[in-house]
């Protein structure tokens, strides 16, 4: 079984539109963030139609995939609802600070929005468990897709805060970005360590525990000490964050390839 490079991409990109969300509630609640809370959206609706393309690229016959649609219990209808829904709360959410909706409304949207990214971000992980692979049918699959994403979120947030000069708003920033490192790292060392493949040393240990998890736990603390170098900083986490959550994925594959190895004909 090789890489699914397409496949990669659009659990990757849903989960950080997910990251992004809920970064997004944390702060609509706190009520902080509105500078950049249109900017967000936006990106994290690029982020689901780019992994919604992904996916397509991964099918011969595209529209085999509304075959599967058909199956209410099948994790792909699942995983369309979850985007689909998403991403209406997504615009509902950008529609309404537009227009000057009431707090209480929009933090309703914003955290039904966080919460189903969550869904999302899990569910993308939870759709691979099977037991005709022991590598995957473990819990801390999705929940490590769903950690690695953590401080990829936090962390392009921070960057969007940045480049918007919302320099008064980013007091929370560094202690999420520093503990979305460390739950990310801490995640992906647990299933690593209990499936990780044969080239989990690059890339779970390295790749998605050490660069994707405490790298971005060190800027966090960084900026707390630094706080005039957040773009530089942010830019670092987000680049060591992302970097992580492929190099995640990509072992789940590598791990499935080992042990299918075992069944191939001579």
């Amino acid at each position: 079984m090789e890489i699914q490079w397409p496949l990669i991409l659009f659990t990757f990109f849903n989960c950080l539109a997910g990251g992004i969300f809920l970064m997004q509630g944390i702060l609509t609640l706190s009520g902080k963030g509105k500078a950049m809370q249109l900017a967000s959206c936006v990106s994290a609706i690029v982020a689901l139609a780019v992994g919604g393309l992904a996916s397509v690229t991964h099918l011969s016959h595209p529209e085999r995939m509304l075959e599967a649609l058909n199956h209410p219990t099948s994790g792909i209808f699942v995983e369309a609802v979850l985007v689909g829904v998403t991403a209406v709360l997504a615009l509902a959410f950008a529609a309404m600070r537009r227009r000057g909706s009431s707090e209480t409304a929009t933090r309703v949207v914003a955290v039904a929005a966080a919460a189903f990214g969550v869904a999302l971000s899990f569910m993308a992980g939870a759709s691979y468990m099977m037991e005709a692979h022991a590598n995957w049918n473990t819990v801390l699959l999705p929940l490590g897709y769903l950690g690695t994403v953590i401080p990829a979120g936090i962390a392009l947030y921070l960057l969007i805060a940045s480049l918007a000069k919302a320099g008064d708003e980013l007091g929370p920033f560094p202690v999420l970005l520093a503990a979305g490192g460390v739950v990310a790292a801490v995640l992906a060392a647990a299933d690593t360590a209990v499936s990780g493949g044969p080239d989990a040393l690059v890339l779970g240990w390295v790749l998605a525990v050490a660069v994707g998890g405490i790298v971005p736990a060190a800027a966090g603390f960084a900026l707390k000490r630094k706080p005039a170098q957040v773009t530089a900083l942010a830019g670092v986490a987000a680049l060591c964050a992302l970097a992580g959550a492929v190099a995640f994925r990509a072992d789940m594959w590598t791990a499935a390839q080992f042990i299918c190895n075992y069944f191939s004909p001579l």
